[in-house]
């Protein structure tokens, strides 16, 4: 079924118009639909930061992304009313991330919209993310696309990283919110950290049983390389 389909990096204008005909007869039909965005979809469009599902040469979705720095956020995605539940939107996803993943992108993040589309984000395996700072929604969700250290809730005593959703001088009062076992290889984590953060947080890093490392994120390395905002990107630690 995927060989009947090809996405599009850089849709024409032809292809525009027929996006924009099909969202106004959404709109008109069923009162749904991205119609209501439409300047977003345009404006992203003139940026090359849209991309189209064809079948038969004619879209029959959209995707409207940003990059930035490790991850690419993806605003809208939408398959046309009448292609819909013929899970097309998880080969659509599947393609995209793909070739994000071929493209050196570690991380998709997105904001569900309608909050009803939370289950099929969850399906393609979206993590939630915690709160970080004041009224962020708990629509925002994310997912790596590369493997990553997964986190334990029985760490090695000997060789781990702890963070905390909280900043250090509360540290002391509550136990670590997240941890990783970590194994290192010329001072390369063998599997890299991936994980939304506030950069205020605190972060400690435990070798050989000792404690080598700890301050807030955005203090943890000198030159700052695991911030990512708004993601901690772990892929080597220096002494």
């Amino acid at each position: 079924m995927e060989n009947e389909y090809k996405i599009i990096f850089s849709p024409s204008k032809i292809d525009l118009k027929k996006i924009e005909d099909w969202l106004i007869q959404e709109r008109e039909r069923y009162d749904d639909g991205f119609y209501c965005n439409w300047n977003i979809i345009e404006n992203s469009f003139e940026r090359n930061e849209l991309i189209s599902l064809e079948l038969n040469d004619i879209p029959i979705g959209f995707v409207v992304w940003r990059q930035s720095d490790i991850f690419i956020e993806i605003d809208i995605m939408e398959i046309y009313h009448d292609y819909r539940r013929k899970g097309l939107g998880k080969i659509f996803f599947k393609m995209i991330s793909e070739s994000y993943k071929d493209k050196g992108v570690l991380a998709i993040k997105l904001f569900c919209e309608p909050r009803e589309s939370q289950h099929f984000w969850k399906k393609m395996g979206f993590i939630q993310f915690p709160i970080r700072v004041y009224a962020e929604s708990d629509l925002t969700f994310y997912k790596p696309l590369i493997e990553i250290c997964e986190t334990t809730e029985t760490p090695n005593e000997l060789d781990k990283i702890e963070l905390w959703d909280v900043e250090p001088y509360q540290s002391q009062e509550k136990s670590p919110r997240w941890c990783w076992d970590i194994s290192i290889e010329n001072g390369i984590l063998v599997k890299p950290i991936i994980q939304p953060c506030n950069v205020n947080w605190n972060i400690r890093w435990t070798k050989n049983g000792k404690i080598e490392k700890e301050d807030k994120v955005k203090y943890f390395s000198a030159d700052n390389s695991i911030e990512f905002s708004p993601f901690m990107y772990i892929k080597r630690l220096d002494e």
